[in-house]
């Protein structure tokens, strides 16, 4: 009976996906900042400033989708009830 008790209460504190989706999520944050690094040496190197601020904004709400998904998601589903 005592070795059910240890069972129940050890089975309580199971690990969670936690680490590993905030790793992940740092991970494709870091190469999104890497792709708007280039994109912004590669249009300085030929003098498209157009093109550097468009990387920036684009850059920008990528990774605000990815780090806020929760809030975005939410937009998206209200914005398609109202459909």
């Amino acid at each position: 009976m005592e070795f059910m008790n240890v069972m129940f209460l050890a089975s309580a504190n199971l690990p969670t996906l936690d680490g590993i989706e905030n790793w992940g999520l740092e991970v494709i944050q870091q190469a999104i900042l890497l792709i708007v690094i280039f994109l912004v040496t590669k249009h300085l190197a030929k003098f498209k400033v157009g093109a550097i601020i468009i990387s920036c904004v684009v850059g920008g709400a990528v990774y605000f989708i990815v780090r806020n998904w929760n809030t975005v998601s939410g937009w998206i589903e209200a914005f398609i009830n109202t459909l």
